[in-house]
């Protein structure tokens, strides 16, 4: 039973022994220890402060980088929608020099055979006046005096005459 049951002596020891510890840690050691528990409380207190700034700088960039995109986005649609302009620009220009192309070689065209034109008949004019000089030369060289020989003549040059 004395095990379970100390005596006094060993009880009045044991609480002094443990009131001396107690008074020894007091004035050294709880005094270290509560700096450190302090100075960890602070270390802590300065990570989560970084760690909210740090994320605050996150949610920042991350806005920032929105926005640029967003602005990047823009700027590609108006890039494209210059490039789409001008390139219907460039279609209608080329249409418009086919076109007046088209209408300048039409009209050389047209002038050329107008020209070819008039020319055929300046040369058929020539012709049947050259035509004309030759019969009424045969026919001046002819009797004149006999109506039915000139105009078996004038028949006979009529077939001969090749146009």
């Amino acid at each position: 039973m004395e095990l379970v049951m100390p005596g006094i002596g060993v009880l009045f020891w044991t609480c002094l022994i443990f009131l001396i510890l107690f008074f020894i840690l007091k004035k050294w050691a709880f005094p270290i220890i509560n700096g450190m528990i302090k100075k960890r409380e602070e270390k802590i207190s300065t990570a989560l402060n970084q760690a909210e700034a740090t994320r605050a700088e996150m949610q920042r960039i991350e806005a920032e980088n929105k926005a640029m995109m967003a602005q990047a986005r823009t700027e590609r649609e108006k890039i494209l929608e210059e490039a789409a302009q001008i390139r219907r620009r460039m279609e209608e220009e080329s249409r418009e020099k086919a076109k007046a192309e088209y209408e300048r070689m039409l009209a050389s065209a047209k002038s050329d055979i107008d020209r070819e034109r008039r020319m055929a008949v300046e040369e058929i004019k020539i012709q049947v006046a050259s035509v004309s000089m030759d019969m009424a030369e045969k026919i001046l060289g002819a009797e004149l005096s006999d109506r039915a020989r000139q105009q078996a003549l004038i028949e006979n040059e009529l077939k001969n005459v090749k146009l």
